[in-house]
Parts: structure tokens; C-alpha cells; sequence
């Protein structure tokens, strides 16, 4: 009789161990799903950010143009361009 509660001790205390293992096993997948999750969410909001900057980079480029465009057009009171720029071979560019 001894010797079968020993064996039902056993028993149980490898059944409990088990569950604690389960339960701990199921909280760090839970925790590590989330953190895909998250992940993902963060990189769609990365691809909405630089589809969002190439956008504005266009926009400021259009914007430069055309105040540029408006600088070239403005004439001074002899009729003569107001600004004059450069010739683009004579302009240094630092690299």
C-alpha cells in the first residue's frame, strides 16, 4: 500500500510540474506573438513614413521650382530680370 501512494505521489507532482511547465510555455508564446504583432505593425507604419517622405520630397521640389520660376520671372522697374542666375558650369559644388 506504501509503496502505491508513493507511486501516486509521483504521479501527481510530475502531472503538476507539467501544467506549471504548460502554463509558462503558453505565457512566453503569448508574449512572443505579441511582439511579432507589434513588429509588424511598426514596419507598416515604417513603409507609410517613407511612402509619407518621398512624397513631401517631391512636393518640396515642386514648391522650390516654382518659387524659383517666380524669382526668375520678377523684372525690375527698366524691364530687366530682377534675378539673374548663375551659368550651372561656372557654379562650384562641394563634394
Amino acid at each position: 500500500m506504501l509503496k502505491f501512494l508513493k507511486g501516486f505521489d509521483a504521479i501527481i507532482a510530475i502531472i503538476f510540474l507539467t501544467i506549471i511547465v504548460g502554463i509558462i510555455v503558453i505565457t512566453m508564446r503569448s508574449k512572443t506573438y505579441s511582439v511579432g504583432y507589434e513588429i509588424a505593425s511598426l514596419k507598416a507604419k515604417e513603409k507609410l513614413l517613407r511612402q509619407r517622405q518621398v512624397e513631401l520630397q517631391s512636393e518640396l521640389a515642386a514648391t522650390e521650382k516654382s518659387v524659383r520660376d517666380n524669382l526668375l520671372s520678377q523684372k525690375d522697374i527698366n524691364g530687366k530680370s530682377r534675378y539673374i542666375l548663375p551659368d550651372p558650369k561656372r557654379v562650384l559644388r562641394a563634394e
